[in-house]
């Protein structure tokens, strides 16, 4: 297995060469398509299967749609993210700290550059594995940013943990909008629990180690 992280916009994406097929967790921004094919062009694969979109934001999941039409890969997300996802939506929930200015961003972002409507292929609830797919993988339900938000469990202790965490400047939860701020502390001791070994979050490509990681608090 090999991961390749693609900065994609906004947001960070990471491609997964495996023998068997090219899998993918997010996609950054609307737009974003193209970084993505350059790196498997790069990387002389093609066979892009599966698009796992962490959670319902515009910067995770806003060139989905348009690496479905280029690739054929399918789109899978959690259920309670399905419908932002198929409305083209983003929803913020509330703001603390410069998370304020997310809101006023999006709606210049979304004027320029609209989130397509991005309608998933399949839904996996908390525990259920993308090895259908052909991708051992592990979906793991960590609500409070959205209430769909998932981190993807990979063999060897590795996590894709979309913005469960901070991964610019400051490594920590992040703490900036959720639509339920009471469910993050639960969702980050459940990674925890998981006791990954590297921890990838959505906006940087430097892994987060398991060591530092389980420092982290929610205080």
């Amino acid at each position: 297995m090999r991961i390749h992280p693609v900065n994609c916009g906004l947001g960070m994406a990471y491609l997964v060469e495996l023998p068997q097929g090219l899998y993918l967790c997010d996609t950054g921004s609307p737009g974003q398509a193209k970084r993505i094919l350059a790196k498997m062009k790069a990387i002389r694969r093609s066979d892009l299967k599966v698009i796992w979109v962490t959670h319902a934001h515009y910067d995770h999941y806003g060139s989905a749609a348009a690496l479905r039409e280029l690739t054929g890969a399918l789109i899978g997300v959690h259920p309670e993210d399905a419908d932002s996802l198929e409305r083209g939506l983003s929803p913020l929930g509330t703001a603390r700290h410069y998370g304020i200015l997310f809101r006023p961003a999006l709606a210049v972002l979304k004027h320029h550059m609209p989130l397509p409507v991005t309608r998933p292929d399949f839904t996996l609830e908390d525990g259920e594995s993308l090895a259908h797919y052909g991708w051992d993988a592990t979906v793991l339900h960590t609500p409070g940013h959205t209430p769909g938000h998932t981190c993807l469990l990979l063999p060897g202790g590795i996590v894709f943990a979309g913005d469960l965490i901070a991964g610019v400047n400051r490594r920590g939860l992040q703490r900036l909008v959720a639509t339920d701020w009471g469910q993050l502390a639960s969702s980050l001791a459940r990674l925890q629990a998981a006791q990954p070994q590297w921890v990838y979050s959505g906006h940087s490509k430097r892994p987060i180690s398991g060591d530092v990681f389980r420092k982290i608090n929610a205080g």
